[in-house]
């Protein structure tokens, strides 16, 4: 059935975008079709297109809601906690990004796929978009501007990296490359693992680098 009001069509959306999103747990990027995409959705293939004009359109629209779910999070936990020393807004922006793998994962697949892919004019939307969302996080950080904005574009490199070693145990292309492989083929216990300890060290790289940039050495 036709999406009619507002309503339907933005939940449609939705049902879409999830869509996607459970089926790129077990498919690479480059082997997934939008004809799987409508199939998972129970749509017509060009009741999708209506929705999305390409794969990489509706992955940045993945993209565009996980940061905006994110940095949602963020925003109001640093209005009610009001942190004041650089441990205590690692912890905000740690709690923020519980169980945020997903968006991780689809940051990989940003910088390396989309950003070449989408049409140039909603690329530039996206980046508006999301710098709108920035400034008002960045505004709520107990950090000089120059210094939260490095804060922001260290948790973004460390967020790709340590995504790679979660994945494949290495820093070399993963599941964001251009051809979307998986070169992760451990044994599931030992890639569980792996990933567990790429997440703590995670949160240590975070915690150090937003200690180092705000100027303060912790004891050891």
């Amino acid at each position: 059935m036709r999406a009619r009001s507002l309503a339907e069509k933005r939940q449609r959306r939705a049902d879409i975008l999830s869509a996607a999103e459970n089926l790129w747990i077990t498919t690479p990027y480059a082997e997934l079709s939008m004809n799987q995409v409508a199939g998972a959705a129970q749509l017509a293939k060009g009741t999708l297109y209506l929705y999305f004009d390409t794969k990489e359109e509706l992955f940045l629209a993945l993209v565009d809601g996980h940061l905006e779910a994110w940095m949602d999070r963020a925003t109001i936990l640093l209005g009610e906690r009001r942190p004041r020393t650089p441990s205590q807004l690692a912890d905000v922006l740690l709690e923020a990004g519980d169980g945020s793998a997903a968006l991780r994962r689809l940051l990989v697949l940003l910088g390396t796929v989309l950003a070449r892919r989408v049409r140039p004019e909603l690329l530039q939307e996206f980046y508006e978009t999301l710098n709108a969302r920035l400034d008002r996080l960045l505004a709520l950080m107990p950090l000089e501007r120059s210094l939260a904005e490095r804060v922001v574009m260290h948790l973004y490199a460390l967020s790709i990296g340590w995504q790679h070693l979660s994945e494949s145990g290495t820093l070399g292309p993963g599941e964001g490359d251009a051809e979307g492989a998986r070169l992760d083929a451990r044994p599931v216990t030992l890639a569980a693992q792996q990933a567990g300890q790429a997440e703590e060290e995670f949160k240590l790289a975070v915690r150090a680098v937003i200690e180092r940039v705000a100027g303060v050495v912790s004891a050891v």
